[in-house]
């Protein structure tokens, strides 16, 4: 997939782009409280496809300086009103940047790093940049990933419901998937969280947490579960999302990775 087409894809949705994920704000909410677990006050962050920048915005608001790059311009234009409107752009920098021209920043320079929201799904092979993540990081920093998973457990379940069993049987095989974006056919490289690590972070990070979200919390489209079950789901998932198999059962799935030395 070209960065031109990616780029397009993403620019013609942007204006609307927080409406339309905020089903999943409490996805998001459950890495904002791994962010404040593993960076502090003072820290420069990058954030890898950056998007409208609320991960950044949320945390330049906990005094936590981010440099936010996405490869669509309109995306960033959003990052910027949105930090406007926070009251927080002294402490963003936001700049149009593809992940694959991670060459052009300066080594040694962040703290720390995180990607959101399968924003690095739509690299095919994830070594370039895991190795210069690795020149760019400071020792011991952590990386934060969050990946569009292999397999879906509610899908799955919505696929035996309609009866497209061979689909099922099928779901978790395939390396990538092709997702309409803007109009725009995007394919999106599939991995689960042990793959992940194995084929492309192990040489220069240590694993120190995985866990899977969406697992048992239902999507958002989803709408016939009552609220109080979705809510118990949700937190039963908090108490086994790190556990084998349920990790690899989530929509989603987190690496919380660190650098070696």
């Amino acid at each position: 997939m070209s960065t031109p087409d990616v780029a397009a894809a993403y620019d013609s949705i942007a204006a609307d782009y927080d409406r339309e994920v905020a089903g999943d704000l409490w996805m998001r909410r459950r890495l904002w409280q791994s962010y404040l677990r593993v960076f502090r006050k003072g820290q420069h962050v990058l954030d890898l496809s950056c998007g409208t920048g609320a991960d950044a915005v949320f945390l330049a608001g906990e005094h936590v300086r981010v440099t936010g790059i996405d490869l669509s311009p309109a995306m960033i234009d959003r990052f910027r009103a949105n930090a406007r409107s926070a009251g927080v752009e002294q402490s963003v920098f936001a700049s149009v940047l593809d992940v694959a021209n991670l060459t052009e920043l300066p080594s040694a320079t962040f703290d720390g790093a995180i990607s959101a929201f399968a924003g690095l799904n739509t690299v095919a092979d994830l070594s370039t940049v895991a190795g210069e993540l690795s020149r760019i990081l400071r020792p011991r920093s952590t990386f934060v990933v969050h990946l569009l998973n292999r397999f879906s457990l509610w899908e799955w379940l919505g696929l035996l419901a309609e009866g497209r069993w061979t689909e099922a049987r099928r779901l978790g095989s395939q390396d990538d998937r092709t997702f309409v974006i803007g109009g725009r056919s995007i394919q999106h490289t599939l991995y689960g969280p042990s793959d992940a690590y194995e084929r492309f972070f192990t040489t220069h990070f240590h694993l120190r947490r995985a866990y899977g979200l969406g697992i048992l919390r239902p999507p958002h489209t989803v709408s016939r579960i009552p609220d109080r079950v979705v809510r118990g789901l949700e937190q039963l998932e908090r108490l086994v999302g790190d556990w084998y198999p349920f990790v690899h059962w989530g929509r989603f799935f987190v690496l919380e990775l660190e650098r070696r030395e």
